[in-house]
């Protein structure tokens, strides 16, 4: 497990909470997997009751004592059986039991699922639980982060050494884009995402979902990425977004590097597209004076302040609508992983950037019919410049250097 128990305990008791129960079934909640160090579920409900003071224990199935083996030994050798529903009901209370008061007890529930990445516990379990043992549910979404997403230094080297390859497979992927557009060659996104994926194996990297490549107004859907069987010619005087994203092969608690830069495939950037490109950067560079000015003053700062901080320069410069997703994501073992997001828009995440977490600064602005060089029918334009922050106790540390500073110009030989 990564986190001590005796961490959680101190959490909990913080927090005046009288536990944490973790529930999963069939593997529906991995924050419940993590935390018992185990790496497949079974086939039943099963249960892991972390108390603030005392010994952890395990409820399980009858028959599935077998998938519980190779439990993390932290968590003791306490594993109870229950048989039916009916002996489920009856233990559960006895499970959670405290002395004199109702149980308050944190499980993967996110109210209105404001936080859809920790809103495990389905509504009828809810109900099922809270009939059974009279508990107060409380949101675990903290503690989650707390436990989870918090990287260790391994973790974080190695997302370092990640990044540097990412940046380089970027460099990569538009030098030899150049050179078939330079050799009058055909390429489609799809060639350059194919492209990108040999380096990521050359270089032992892996990654969840192939990179985004896109073209023009392709690029103005933030999550469109091509296929063989969908793809589109990349041509002189186009421009190009690539995001990419890959951890190491080494082992499942790796973590991921994400960045996003852009491109034009000809000999001078069109100044509208430059334009629209500096509202971006500028966008990004304000999230991030944000969160350091907050870290430097020794004051809190939380995943809605910053969304809302980077959101007000694209507003101020007139593209407000064209930004329409939120302002970063936690990046961890997985591409979204279960910290805090940079997000007032989709959801509204008050959950504090702790340190040792890790999140994306990726503003945007995605404009279907706009007309960046004057062509006689618009090609749609999408930019997005995203960096990758760890989060210090008194600073914030972009690991993606360099930054983008500006739209990078691919010069097309004749």
């Amino acid at each position: 497990m990564t986190t001590e128990v005796s961490t959680i305990q101190q959490y909990l008791l913080d927090h005046d909470l009288d536990g944490w129960l973790l529930y999963d079934f069939r593997g529906q909640n991995p924050v419940a997997l993590h935390v018992a160090g185990i790496q497949t579920s079974g086939t039943r409900r099963w249960f892991l009751w972390i108390p603030a003071q005392g010994a952890p224990t395990f409820l399980i199935h009858a028959i599935e004592a077998a998938a519980f083996t190779d439990t993390d030994p932290a968590l003791g050798e306490d594993k109870r059986r229950y048989v039916g529903w009916r002996d489920l009901q009856e233990q559960l209370p006895r499970l959670l039991a405290v002395a004199g008061h109702r149980p308050r007890i944190a499980m993967e529930y996110s109210p209105a699922c404001a936080i859809p990445y920790v809103s495990k516990l389905d509504a009828g379990m809810k109900e099922f639980i809270e009939a059974a043992t009279n508990a107060e549910i409380v949101s675990s979404a903290d503690l989650v982060q707390a436990v989870q997403a918090r990287l260790s230094p391994t973790q974080i080297a190695g997302q370092r050494r990640a990044a540097v390859h990412c940046l380089a497979v970027k460099d990569a992927a538009f030098a030899w884009l150049a050179e078939q557009l330079s050799a009058g060659l055909s390429v489609t996104e799809y060639d350059v995402q194919q492209f990108i994926m040999a380096e990521f194996a050359e270089r032992g990297l892996e990654t969840d979902h192939p990179p985004l490549v896109a073209v023009n107004g392709n690029a103005a859907n933030p999550h469109y990425a091509p296929t063989a069987e969908r793809t589109a010619p990349i041509q002189v005087g186009d421009m190009v977004l690539i995001d990419l994203f890959a951890r190491e092969t080494n082992g499942p608690d790796a973590c991921f590097a994400d960045i996003t830069w852009t491109a034009f495939c000809g000999e001078r950037v069109p100044p509208k597209a430059a334009g629209i490109f500096a509202a971006v950067a500028a966008a990004r560079d304000r999230a991030v004076a944000f969160v350091e000015e907050r870290l430097a003053a020794g004051e809190a700062v939380y995943g809605y302040e910053v969304d809302d901080a980077c959101r007000a320069v694209i507003a101020e410069a007139g593209y407000g609508d064209a930004f329409f997703h939120r302002t970063g994501h936690s990046l961890g073992s997985e591409v979204h992983f279960t910290g805090v997001n940079l997000d007032n828009l989709e959801t509204q995440d008050r959950r504090r950037l702790v340190p040792g977490v890790l999140v994306t600064i990726e503003p945007g602005i995605y404009l279907p019919d706009f007309n960046f060089d004057d062509s006689p029918a618009p090609k749609g334009l999408g930019i997005r410049s995203e960096i990758n922050c760890f989060v210090h106790e008194d600073r914030l540390e972009v690991t993606t250097l360099p930054m983008q500073t500006e739209i990078i110009n691919l010069k097309i030989e004749d």
